[in-house]
This record gives C-alpha cells, structure tokens and sequence, in this order.
C-alpha cells in the first residue's frame, strides 16, 4: 500500500511542476533571443569561461529566429495559449 501512495504523490508532484510551468510560460511568453545578442548562446557565462569561448561582435544583418525584435517566444508559449483559448472556448458554448 505504502508503494501506490508514493506513487500517487510523485504523479502529483509532476503535475504540479507541469501546471507551474503552464502557468509561468502563460504569464511571460516572450524572452530575450539568445541567438542574436552579442556573445552567442554563452554570453560569458562560467561554462563559457571555462572552455575559453570569446563574446562575438553584434551581427551586422538580422537574426533568423527574431527578425530582429530581439524576443522570441519560451518554448510551449503558442501551446499553452491555444490550450487557454480552446478551454475558453468551450467554456463558453457550454449548455
């Protein structure tokens, strides 16, 4: 018996990370790009130092992933909004 129990309490601490998550990304879709700023994806963090990586120059032509409006959306961001207004939805069109 003592197993379920565990087993029940490990299956709501998942969700409860996984609602956290939904939450978080629902309230702050959009974070820096991280692809465009200067520095690359380390930008001179301790790794970075570690393994010796320089910080690049700006780019001279616009980023790929941003097109330049140096946000991008966190991953799950379009998900978690299409969840929220299909709930609404039917929320809505219930009897």
């Amino acid at each position: 018996m003592h197993q379920v129990e565990t087993g029940f309490v490990i299956a709501a601490i998942v969700l409860l990370a996984i609602l956290g998550r939904a939450v978080f990304v629902y309230c702050s879709p959009y974070r820096k790009c991280r692809w465009c700023r200067p520095g690359g994806l380390y930008f001179g963090s301790v790794p970075a130092r570690i393994i010796g990586h320089k910080p690049r120059a700006r780019r001279k032509r616009r980023c790929w992933r941003c097109r330049g409006t140096k946000t991008t959306r966190r991953l799950g961001a379009k998900t978690v909004h299409k969840v929220k207004l299909t709930v609404q939805q039917a929320w809505d069109e219930r009897p």
